[in-house]
Formats: structure tokens, sequence, C-alpha cells
């Protein structure tokens, strides 16, 4: 599995960012950005994998050990395509001065650690920049669906509200959140039942911070699926 980011690890990626924008924040934002889409990766793989295991049960033909390599190469997978999807957003939003090739590969590593130095990573996340929104979404959608067969049976709609998703944690860790307010109601416009929850309203919450109710800000099977 991508190893998990350290302390030290982090604090020079704060003090490179600082250098790199000429900032004082990068210990805020580093872990925002860290923590946030860490966060948005587990849960992301819990609603297309384990809520569906739950829902219709385990039909996997892989041994036990496979089915674990299988798992971690899927949050593999998904932390790439996040760190793809917030460099794009960070370049249209025009979030940082410096060259936007920059903060591609400091949160690369920041997220992947030694991963983010594998050829086929950055081919990737090269193929990702490379395609439209929509593109990139369907591509990493065949991507999870080839690497976690399971995954077929999750709702469609978990691929059409991650990278708002993304793009939120991306907005608020720069202190955009009038962006990230905008990009809620975009979701909600994708799955109105999102702000049918009595406990959040579907309102955006603190990094690390979830809905037990609903799941927000990534909801349960029974919210994905609801007419």
């Amino acid at each position: 599995m991508v190893e998990d980011v350290t302390s030290s690890s982090r604090a020079e990626a704060a003090a490179e960012f600082d250098r790199q924008e000429n900032r004082g924040d990068g210990a805020r934002v580093a872990a925002s950005l860290a923590d946030g889409l860490r966060w948005l990766c587990d849960a992301f793989l819990t609603r297309v994998y384990a809520d569906v295991e739950k829902k219709f049960g385990v039909d996997s033909m892989l041994m036990p050990t496979s089915l674990i390599a299988s798992e971690e190469k899927t949050h593999e997978q998904i932390e790439i395509y996040e760190v793809a999807e917030s460099a794009a957003f960070v370049a249209q939003r025009h979030y940082i001065q410096s060259d936007g090739d920059w903060y591609l590969k400091w949160l690369s590593r920041l997220l992947l650690g030694q991963a983010s130095n594998d050829l086929a990573v950055t081919q990737r996340i090269g193929q990702y920049l490379a395609r439209s929104p929509d593109e990139r979404r369907r591509a990493f959608s065949h991507i999870v669906e080839r690497t976690l067969p399971e995954t077929m049976r999750a709702p469609s709609v978990v691929y059409r509200l991650l990278p708002p998703a993304v793009s939120i944690v991306t907005a608020a860790a720069f202190g955009d959140h009038t962006r990230a307010i905008e990009l809620r109601k975009e979701q909600v416009d994708v799955l109105p039942s999102i702000a049918d929850c009595h406990d959040c309203r579907g309102r955006l919450l603190e990094i690390g911070e979830s809905c037990a109710q609903c799941g927000n800000p990534f909801w349960k099977f029974n919210w994905l699926t609801a007419e």
C-alpha cells in the first residue's frame, strides 16, 4: 500500500511549499491536502468496495492474499487520480504562483511517497492530465473496475461525485471556501438526496469530519442509490 505520510516528510513538504510560493502556511496546506485526500481515498474505496460487499455479498474468486493486493493497488490508483484532479484544479484556479508542474510533483510525493518515482505512476498521471475531465473520470472508473472487479456493482454516481470532492478538499486547503461551497452545490445537482440528511443537511464539513447518518463528504450506499 502507498506509504503513510510521515511527520518528517510532511514537514519537508511544508517547507518546500513555503519556499516555492513565498508563503508561511505550508504546514496547514500540506496537512489539509494530505489528510483530506487520504480520508477521501479511504472513503471512496469503502463506498465502491466494502459497502458493495455488504450489499451483495462476496463473490470474488481471488485468494485472500490476492484480494488484499488488489485492494492496495486500487487504493494507490485512487490517490494517483486524486493527484491529477487536484493538479488540474489548482492550474484552473491559479492557486499557485510557481510552475504548475512543481505542484504536481510536490503533491504526488506528499500522497504517494516513494511510489511517486515509479515510471508507471508518472505516466498514469500524465495520461490523466492529457484528457478532458470526463475522459479522466471514465478512464479512472475502468482502471478501478479492472483492478478490483467487485467495484463494478458500485453506483456509477460515485465517479461523478469524486472529482468535485477532490476539488473541494483542494479549494479548502487553499482557503477558497466560496468555490468549495459552489462545488458542493454541483454535487447536490448530481445527487439531490445529499441535501436531505437531517443531521448535516449536506453542508461542507471540516477535514476528517464525516456525518454518521449519510457519510458526507462521501455518501453511504443507500444515499448513493436514493431517488
